[in-house]
């Protein structure tokens, strides 16, 4: 049983757990960083399409066409860069849980929490 358990240790050159052991799904890490990003974009793009729905929704309702001015909408410098900022957080947030390393041994970690 204790070499199994060294077989399923995590390498320490792995790095430090940053913020902290996050949700368990799986015997692996990484399917469960996948997972964790999959939740997260999958939860981030309703949020913008159902605000957008709403939005849209309320605009017509005012009897504004904004489709056509979409499509033809030129940002200047400060939007860019405003625009940047909003997408790096959006990256973060949805790929944060890669940055998430082991340093316990998952399949002890595991057996722990089910006891």
């Amino acid at each position: 049983m204790e070499e199994q358990l060294r077989e399923t240790e995590v390498p320490i050159e792995l790095g430090e757990e940053i913020t902290g052991r996050g949700r368990i799904y799986f015997d692996n890490v990484v399917t469960d960083n996948i997972l964790d990003a999959l939740l997260e974009l999958s939860a981030a793009v309703w949020t913008n399409q159902d605000r957008v729905l709403v939005l849209e929704k309320i605009l017509e309702e005012k009897g504004i066409s904004v489709s056509d001015e979409i499509e033809a909408h030129m940002p200047d410098q400060e939007e860019i860069a405003r625009r940047a900022e909003a997408r790096d957080a959006f990256v973060d947030q949805v790929f944060g849980a890669f940055l998430r390393r082991p340093t316990h041994n998952i399949a002890q970690a595991a057996d722990t929490e089910q006891e």
